[in-house]
């Protein structure tokens, strides 16, 4: 199967991913909107985004979604052991 990820600017991650990922960003700016928080490096580039959890009118849940920018990923998750 081909990987379409490095045509994405961001690529969905599990919360471990995306801890790891914040460690090696220095950033002093997190802005937020809605269901929607971005985080930015230094240069002012989102570099990682979190789409927080929801209820909806239903009842249904959706559990949060995390994503960093695909270009920081020097090795594809599906392979990282």
């Amino acid at each position: 199967m081909k990987n379409n990820n490095h045509s994405r600017v961001f690529t969905q991650v599990d919360y471990r991913q995306f801890r790891l990922h914040l460690a090696g960003i220095t950033t002093n700016t997190v802005k937020g909107k809605g269901y929607e928080t971005a985080i930015y490096d230094t240069k002012g580039d989102i570099q990682a985004i979190l789409h927080a959890a929801s209820i909806d009118t239903n009842g249904r849940c959706y559990p949060a979604e995390y994503f960093v920018r695909t270009s920081a990923l020097s090795v594809p998750w599906e392979q990282a052991a």
